[in-house]
């Protein structure tokens, strides 16, 4: 099984965990990242990916998110193929435009999802013809687990 998470996910790990929506949203994605390390599915990157976080201003938030996606065994490339594709979902969609790059990514990696803890993402993605399912980590492990 083949997962793309999106930049939202591996910064949830670091976020406050006060709020009990963000507390399971952690806990999922550390178990989503713990079942890549023992290879019972792939994650998925990208060159989108890699740029966020490499944009991202605070040193050691940047080494977690970097030792965290040292675990894709897959990246896709962010080609004009990719860029065409966003701009087809863009256009059908109310998706933002980098979450657009991230769906046309997740769908040539051929990923069977695309995690996300943006609800407005999922929603949007839920209404339009996509080949990745969006979904938030809470959502996707109960369906996977149970």
């Amino acid at each position: 099984m083949k997962v793309y998470l999106d930049n939202c996910c591996y910064n949830r790990i670091l976020d406050d965990r006060s709020n009990s929506q963000i507390y399971y949203e952690r806990n999922s994605v550390m178990l989503i990242l713990e079942l890549a390390e023992k290879s019972a599915i792939k994650l998925v990157g990208s060159e989108m990916l890699v740029k966020e976080i490499n944009d991202i201003g605070d040193s050691y938030k940047k080494s977690v998110l970097r030792m965290m996606y040292s675990l894709c065994s897959e990246e896709i490339r962010v080609d004009s193929a990719v860029l065409d594709r966003a701009e087809e979902i863009r256009h059908c969609s109310n998706i933002k435009y980098k979450d657009s790059i991230h769906l046309a990514c997740a769908e040539a990696a051929e990923a069977d999802a695309l995690l996300t803890t943006d609800k407005k993402f999922v929603n949007n993605g839920n209404r339009i013809k996509i080949y990745t399912k969006i979904m938030n980590p809470n959502q996707w492990l109960s369906e996977v687990l149970y």
